[in-house]
């Protein structure tokens, strides 16, 4: 029964958790230990402050809590904080040093909006992915992650806030076609049981000024023939180190090329990176896949094989 409340709440986790109420005393018992996580007079603090000081310490709650239900009961807490954080006044611009040492903070190049984002581990494979986009204007768009309902399709699929394809990102670039504005966001998903998935993802506004992703401006190479989608997901074998980021020098978006260790295609759980490298190129209205991108040559015993990684 416990299993299925939980269940149920996380499917509409940003529409319903940002109205739960719950008080810090409830937590006495359940986090893993209780410390103050500023040094200065509570009388001497800011409201956001006050506000940030909170978050940290809930988020040392849904990332360390041993039992996993007591980990989604902090970011629920997490979450009903952080949304009085998002309509307190001038919330945009503060620097949130701490709490970027918990979750993941990006702004857009063009400073339009940043992305809050972390994930909930619930079990050994099982992740929960969370996201809020805050505009420049104080507005906010949560982000509810259907990820694991996305069987397949999701590289043809066009998403919104209340059906986001969850992710940690960790990269922003901006992109212009005509007058409108893409921006691509570089992430990772890893709550299959046997795969990960690297992600780029296109995101604009609609006419409606609506937030939505995915856009047919990816043009893939698999296997030979060319393809259209409305996003990249590159998935591969769980534990493999997989490297994909956008690569300023040759103006690419850069990653591993993988291959099946048993030879079948069909089972991406298998793939893992082979040496060589494909990349992504800006023509000016799509991002086209070339293979073997970044040439390896043969080098001395003890040195690397290229100039510099690839994250």
């Amino acid at each position: 029964m416990i299993k299925f409340s939980v269940q149920a709440i996380l499917t509409s986790l940003l529409a319903i958790a940002f109205y739960l109420p719950l008080s810090a005393q409830d937590y006495e018992m359940i986090l893993p230990e209780k410390r103050e996580v500023h040094e200065k007079d509570i009388s001497q603090l800011s409201p956001l402050e006050i506000l940030e000081d909170s978050l940290v310490y809930f988020a040392d709650s849904m990332y360390n809590s041993p039992i996993p239900d007591f980990r989604v009961a902090g970011s629920y807490e997490f979450i009903r904080i952080f949304k009085t954080v998002l309509k307190t006044p001038n919330s945009y611009n503060y620097p949130f040093k701490k709490l970027s040492e918990k979750i993941s903070i990006l702004r857009s190049p063009d400073d339009a909006f940043r992305i809050y984002n972390w994930e909930v581990v619930r079990g050994t494979v099982e992740h929960r992915y969370y996201g809020v986009m805050q505009l420049t204007d104080g507005s906010f768009i949560p982000l509810v992650d259907v990820s694991d309902q996305i069987i397949r399709g999701a590289e043809d699929s066009i998403f919104n806030g209340t059906r986001w394809y969850g992710s940690l990102y960790y990269n922003i670039l901006l992109r212009q076609i005509d007058d409108q504005k893409i921006y691509f966001l570089i992430g990772w998903n890893g709550s299959s049981m046997n795969s990960e998935k690297k992600i780029i993802e296109a995101f604009g506004f609609n006419s409606q000024g609506q937030g939505m992703f995915g856009a047919p401006v990816f043009n893939m190479t698999e296997r030979g023939k060319r393809r259209k989608v409305n996003r990249v997901v590159i998935e591969y074998q769980k534990g493999s180190r997989l490297s994909m980021n956008y690569d300023k020098e040759t103006d690419q978006i850069i990653f591993d090329h993988c291959e099946s260790q048993i030879g079948d295609p069909a089972k991406r759980y298998t793939y893992i990176p082979d040496g060589t490298y494909d990349g992504f190129k800006w023509d000016g209205h799509q991002w086209t896949m070339y293979e073997n991108v970044v040439q390896i040559t043969d080098t001395p015993a003890g040195s690397p094989p290229l100039d510099k990684p690839i994250k």
